[in-house]
């Protein structure tokens, strides 16, 4: 017939204590890992991408610098959301030009640089216009790719710049336009946007809370207007000797002067950083935004 109809017919209930037995099963498997919680209840574990309560995710990226820090060659990417999760497209040296534009000899990176620029700024102010006032959000550049088209108006406040670096090491920034006045006629080649040096290999991004020292302060994107598109490199280097000291005379504040015909090649060879560890660049071409920097720069206006 139906053995299984007939097997079922004679088995017993199950008794009260074996009906209760995977439950009393279950409960001393919570307490046992219980015990492997915090004890108290605002004890909480924090990983490399974790958010510190009453943090912001810019905040978060100091969490690597307090006694949670895991080691600076791979806190910067990703930490706190404020880079991608990878890197874009890379070029070759001799591709973008900076071989021999800016360097006689090519060489090899040893790690992505990511730049970062704000995701929103302020709009331009029409100068030849008393309706226009400027000011007004506009839409940013956020992360760069090596070669995106960047507009002076995104590119005119200080971007967060991250790369793997070595803990107690000590690293310089240039960011540098070859193109000036033009590429077709660089007579003024180059054009210094911005040296910052001493930046802790183990404080990063470099963010301008990084430790580090502005030689020369930040002057955005300006190409002048008819000269097409400039390229604007960011090259990283690491400090032979750990913390160094600079010339006073390499110091620029927020002005023109000093600027046109800086040489890169030159600075690095006197202070002997070697080649670049990492590198990326952009492009960018007039908009008006820059009637307002050349304003800003020869102190006619005000920020």
């Amino acid at each position: 017939g139906y053995p299984g109809i007939m097997a079922s017919a004679s088995i017993r209930p199950p008794s009260m204590a074996a009906s209760l037995l995977p439950i009393l099963c279950v409960l001393a498997l919570c307490s046992s890992a219980c015990a492997f919680m915090p004890s108290s209840p605002s004890a909480s574990f924090v990983g490399r991408n974790t958010l510190l309560r009453g943090t912001t995710p810019k905040n978060a990226m100091r969490v690597s610098r307090s006694a949670h820090a895991t080691p600076a060659l791979r806190m910067q990417f990703g930490l706190g959301g404020l880079f991608g999760g990878g890197g874009g497209k890379q070029e070759a040296p001799e591709d973008s030009g900076l071989v021999p534009d800016i360097f006689a000899e090519t060489f090899e990176p040893k790690t992505d640089l990511r730049v970062k620029y704000p995701t929103w700024v302020k709009s331009a102010v029409d100068l030849k216009s008393v309706a226009s006032f400027g000011g007004t959000p506009t839409r940013g550049a956020g992360e760069i790719q090596c070669g995106q088209t960047v507009t002076p108006t995104q590119a005119q406040d200080k971007p967060v710049l991250g790369w793997e670096a070595e803990a107690g090491a000590y690293y310089t920034v240039v960011m540098t336009d070859p193109d000036a006045p033009s590429r077709a006629e660089p007579k003024l080649r180059e054009y210094i946007h911005w040296v910052r040096v001493n930046i802790p290999g183990d404080n990063l991004p470099c963010d301008g809370q990084d430790g580090g020292d502005d030689l020369k302060e930040y002057v955005g994107a300006g190409p002048p207007a008819g000269t097409g598109e400039h390229r604007y490199f960011f090259l990283v280097f690491k400090q032979p000797d750990g913390k160094m000291e600079f010339d006073a005379q390499e110091r620029i504040p927020f002005v023109n002067t000093g600027r046109p015909k800086f040489s890169t090649s030159k600075f690095v060879e006197e202070y002997e950083l070697g080649q670049p560890v990492a590198w990326t660049y952009f492009k960018s071409s007039y908009d008006n935004y820059v009637p307002e920097l050349v304003a800003l720069l020869k102190g006619e206006i005000k920020e």
